[in-house]
């Protein structure tokens, strides 16, 4: 298909120190006022369109409107529920939510155990709990990865040893991460099953924000790194969010990669499935093709909200 523009912008937590969806994590978000401020600035500056619109555009090629903006909210989170939902309706405006295809009383991805175990341990905390789990030959497969990522950023940031210590449990060390990572969760903050009750979105609060006019997509149901993993277990993380899409949005759908992971082979898997887009993490504007649409961060925006200006100038020249 031709070139179309679209600014698409994403979100994960949305919250405020102590409150619901906070309560006392120490997990970050973008505040509820900021999102809020965000949210009426683009409304300002696009035309805003819903899931729908972009669904007809890439099914039927009925037009965009100029300077058409989506929001989407990835994992499927309570924030999405309590301080994004009422944000939006009070907008008139609709969501694209990327929920994982999981049923209430799962227990939490492995990403999102992460997130709750870093603020009480911190990262050099959790690296040092974690290596003390490994044997020896782990422990030297472990220091070969981080050296990798270490290579590979090279940047200098402060938050470095933080991204090279989930690149490698998330990535090399998944499988022997979670059962370590659901130990120390267990140890140091409580019940892991319980914590997951209060901190997805509940088919019950889904149900509620599709009557309300928000849209639902896949975001696979363990949330791994589609470029690290194999075409077989793609193939299942797919099926299972096409699964669990059926009875709560009709098709076709979108994908959200998780951390906007993907290879040559998801967009085929996707289309097998019943899935016409798939959303990445990549920034721009000018969207090529319908598996790989660009995104804005919307933590990002907050510190740099000529990013979007930056990619029309980059699209016109």
């Amino acid at each position: 298909m031709s070139p179309f523009e679209l600014t698409v912008v994403m979100y994960h937590y949305v919250r405020d120190p102590g409150d619901r969806c906070e309560a006392g994590t120490g997990i970050p978000g973008l505040g509820v006022a900021q999102f809020e401020a965000q949210v009426a600035r683009l409304a300002r500056e696009h035309a805003m369109i819903a899931w729908p619109d972009l669904r007809d555009f890439l099914v039927e090629e009925k037009p965009l409107p100029a300077s058409a903006c989506l929001l989407t909210f990835d994992d499927g989170l309570l924030d999405h529920f309590h301080n994004v939902f009422p944000i939006l309706r009070a907008h008139g405006l609709s969501g694209l939510f990327f929920a994982l295809a999981r049923e209430d009383g799962e227990p939490l991805t492995l990403a999102h155990q992460i997130h709750f175990l870093l603020p009480v341990l911190t990262c050099q905390g959790l690296r040092d709990a974690v290596w003390n789990w490994l044997t020896p030959v782990q422990q030297e497969s472990f220091i070969l990865a981080e050296g990798r990522y270490e290579a590979r950023f090279n940047s200098g940031s402060p938050d470095d040893p933080t991204l090279i210590l989930k690149s490698v449990l998330q990535r090399e060390f998944a499988d022997e991460a979670r059962p370590i990572l659901s130990e120390l969760f267990e140890r140091h903050i409580g019940d892991e099953a319980a914590t997951a009750r209060d901190y997805y979105l509940s088919r019950a609060q889904i149900a509620v924000m599709a009557a309300g006019g928000m849209h639902f997509g896949g975001h696979s149901r363990s949330h791994p790194w589609f470029d690290w993993i194999g075409t077989a277990a793609q193939t299942m993380e797919i099926a299972a969010s096409a699964e669990w899409l059926h009875g709560i949005e009709p098709g076709p759908w979108a994908f959200a990669y998780p951390y906007g992971g993907f290879n040559a082979r998801s967009p085929g898997l996707l289309q097998a499935h019943g899935f016409v887009a798939g959303l990445t993490t990549r920034e721009h504007i000018s969207q090529t093709e319908p598996y790989g649409i660009g995104r804005y961060d919307g933590e990002s925006l907050r510190h740099d909200w000529d990013a979007i200006e930056r990619g029309r100038v980059r699209r016109d020249v």
